[in-house]
């Protein structure tokens, strides 16, 4: 029975029990999840579902009968790590799920976070402007200034709370905001990125 237990359980993910026509986007999504989930479950060793085993799941055709795209995956968005949000194309909708940080855990349907998909949004923004000052430091040999940083957002016509003042070598946070529009709300959102010390680093995401 030990051994039965788990094809069943695989089985019903993958949905062979009921005719993929049945399906919905959001049972797809969950299956995906499931499918997620069951594969870092039975890893060895054992451990809480990552990005890849999502990639993973989604990959699968038999699985993810409804093309969903993974447009937010876990560790995506700072402050929102264990949110991954599909993509349907065909309405155009979105689907949530928040996945478990626990070994055996299982994923729920939520409501899509509003905030999460502004900073979503602007988050890429936000790291190719740093990523553009830290390379404009590096072509003058020395490393990111705060200076730096308002020139590359001036250029691509980002904004910054306050100007940052750090000097080259000493590292700094900066704090891009940005408005942002889901459906008919309007909001603003604001991301923090770290610069390095160092000419050639890399920005890292952190709390504002």
């Amino acid at each position: 029975m030990g051994v039965i237990a788990p094809v069943v359980a695989l089985i019903v993910i993958l949905g062979v029990a009921s005719p993929v026509g049945a399906s919905t986007a959001k049972s797809v999504a969950v299956r995906v999840a499931q499918y997620a989930v069951a594969t870092a479950d039975h890893d060895n060793p054992a451990h809480a579902v990552t990005a890849a085993d999502v990639t993973n799941a989604a990959s699968i055709d038999t699985l993810n009968t409804s093309n969903l795209f993974v447009l937010i995956n876990l560790d995506d968005v700072f402050g929102y790590p264990r949110l991954v949000l599909f993509f349907d194309q065909k309405p155009f909708s979105d689907i949530c799920l928040n996945l478990p940080d626990t070994i055996g855990g299982a994923p729920t349907i939520i409501k899509c976070p509003r905030q999460a998909k502004g900073l979503w949004d602007s988050r890429a923004g936000a790291l190719l402007v740093s990523n553009r000052a830290i390379a404009a430091a590096a072509l003058v040999g020395k490393a990111v200034s705060g200076a730096d940083v308002v020139s590359a957002a001036k250029v691509f016509g980002l904004t910054l709370r306050r100007k940052p003042t750090f000097r080259a070598g000493q590292g700094g946070k900066v704090e891009f905001t940005a408005p942002a529009e889901i459906g008919n709300t309007k909001f603003t959102v604001n991301n923090g990125v770290r610069l390095p010390k160092t000419p050639y680093g890399i920005p890292v995401e952190v709390p504002c």
